[in-house]
């Protein structure tokens, strides 16, 4: 047995020797535009011609002075819009609509109730005048 096992161990050797037929070599083609693969050196010519193409595409910028535009575009709200959105916030709310329990939640623990399983909550609000 333990020639057989020999034996075969033998035969495999040639054979795990062998390697595969190489591939042959291929010659990388020459990039048409340049090197694409490092930024092209900053200059003032392509600083000029970057700056130029940007206003090409927005011909008519908004004045500095004049824009009152916020983060992504939002316009900064007026104090008469921040007086509107606190008296609505403060506002005791209906109980017979979506937020009757905005000022008093529904919630068993981390849980929050939902639905007609929150009418407790309602009634309870209603007693507290916490909806009206």
């Amino acid at each position: 047995m333990k020639e057989i096992v020999v034996a075969a161990c033998l035969a495999a050797m040639p054979l795990a020797a062998w390697s595969l037929p190489e591939a042959p070599a291929v010659k990388p083609a020459e990039p048409v535009a340049g090197d694409l693969s490092q930024p092209p050196p900053l200059s003032d010519a392509l600083i000029r011609k970057a700056v130029r193409d940007t206003i090409a595409e927005d011909p008519h910028p908004v004045d500095p002075a004049k824009a009152s535009s916020g983060v992504y575009g939002t316009t900064t709200p007026s104090m008469h819009d921040k007086m509107s959105a606190a008296f609505e916030q403060a506002k005791v709310p209906d109980c017979l609509h979506d937020d009757a329990l905005k000022l008093q939640p529904a919630y068993i623990g981390p849980v929050a109730v939902v639905g007609p399983y929150s009418l407790p909550w309602v009634i309870a609000a209603v007693i507290r005048g916490k909806c009206r």
